[in-house]
């Protein structure tokens, strides 16, 4: 429940940033920040990287090509294989709106020290871990 809540809280917060400086919706920025940090360049990579459902990526994606932020060619070994890039535009979203969300990340572990960032992160990550390991018995 607590966790729940507050991702809800950073939800709402971030895409009101978002909203407020002429951005994208949060999950749309989200696919971009995944494109523009080389983590991903494909459909199939956003959805693992991420962990969004296949056809929310498939409408961002599309609706990011509409808008002009996206570009989508077909990979030259496997024509089924859409290779996404940033367009100048796209770029320039991004990098306008990273030192925004950089300052809000910074706000949000402010009051962490060092140590106490690195033993959240550790919880977080162990938490993720477990997650997908649930097997009661009955």
């Amino acid at each position: 429940y607590r966790l729940s809540k507050l991702q809800s809280r950073l939800n709402a917060q971030a895409a009101d940033l978002l909203r407020r400086h002429g951005g994208v919706p949060l999950a749309h920025w989200r696919v971009l920040l995944v494109l523009s940090s080389g983590l991903a360049t494909t459909q199939k990579e956003i959805v693992e990287v991420a962990a969004f459902d296949k056809g929310q990526v498939s409408r961002i994606v599309d609706r990011l090509i509409e808008d002009g932020f996206l570009v989508s060619q077909s990979d030259i070994d496997d024509k089924r294989i859409r290779k996404l890039s940033l367009t100048p535009s796209g770029k320039q979203m991004v990098g306008r709106l990273i030192p925004l969300m950089q300052k809000r990340q910074a706000h949000l572990v402010g009051s962490f020290s060092d140590d106490e960032k690195q033993q959240l992160f550790g919880f977080l990550d162990r938490l993720d871990e477990v997650s997908g390991k649930l097997s009661l018995q009955e």
